[in-house]
Formats: structure tokens, sequence, C-alpha cells
């Protein structure tokens, strides 16, 4: 499930539905990977540029040609900071989200074990008197 930045159901017992916060992880997992590969990938293309950039002069129109790969190895290095700060963004909200997502798992555990306990304790109990009730039927 395709979650928004940070919308989570909420849970009947507090905290988010899990599989909500795992799908969001994922997506964010994911979106940061296309990032990091496209960057690459950017990285890779100005590494190009720039070689073309230092190449030896050519006769006939090399001028124009060495202009077209500058402009061209400017716009490459502004995509690729852009990409850079979008990636570092998506990084802190994966690290925030990852432990808020901690922080409430850890509170629904806590509750689910409450309650298990008190689930337990009632079984005893709800045991001992059908016990009693076998005994005085007798």
């Amino acid at each position: 499930m395709e979650q928004e930045k940070g919308n989570f159901r909420g849970r009947v017992f507090g905290g988010f539905d899990r599989q909500d916060v795992i799908d969001y992880i994922e997506s964010l997992a994911m979106e940061r990977n296309a990032l990091s590969r496209e960057n690459q990938e950017l990285q890779e293309r100005l590494w190009e540029l720039e070689e073309r950039a230092r190449a030896p002069e050519e006769p006939d129109g090399a001028d124009e040609r060495r202009r077209e790969i500058a402009g061209a190895l400017e716009e490459a290095r502004e995509l690729l900071r852009s990409v850079k700060r979008e990636y570092d963004a998506l990084c802190a909200d994966v690290k925030i989200n990852a432990a808020q997502a901690e922080g409430e798992l850890k509170t629904v555990s806590a509750r689910l074990a409450g309650i298990q306990a008190a689930l337990g304790s009632a079984g005893e109990k709800l045991e001992e008197i059908g016990d009693r009730l076998k005994i005085s039927e007798e």
C-alpha cells in the first residue's frame, strides 16, 4: 500500500498499523535506491563530460563544441547537486520515520505483552472458577 509521507492508519491499542509503516519504509528505501542509481549515472555522465572538456582542441568548430560540452557539464553538475539534496532529505526522512515507527512498535509490543499477561491471568481465574463449580456440583 503506497503511503503518503507519515500518513499511517491507527490501531485499536494505539500506535500505527505495522504493515503501513513497513510499506512506507520500503517505498522510501526503493526511492532512495532509485535516487542513488540516478546519482551514480549522473556522476558517470559528469566524469565523461569532464573528460571530453579536457580533450585536446580540434580544428573547425572546436570552440563551439567545447562551449556545448561545458554547458552540458554545468547542467549535469546542477542536476547532480539537486539529486544529492533530494537524496539527503529522503535519508533524513527515512531515519526519522524509522525511529518513530520503532518507538511505536515498542509501545504496541509492551501493550500487547500486558494484554497477554492479563488474558493469561484471566484464563487461570476462569479455570479456577470452573474447577470450583465442578467440585460444588459433585
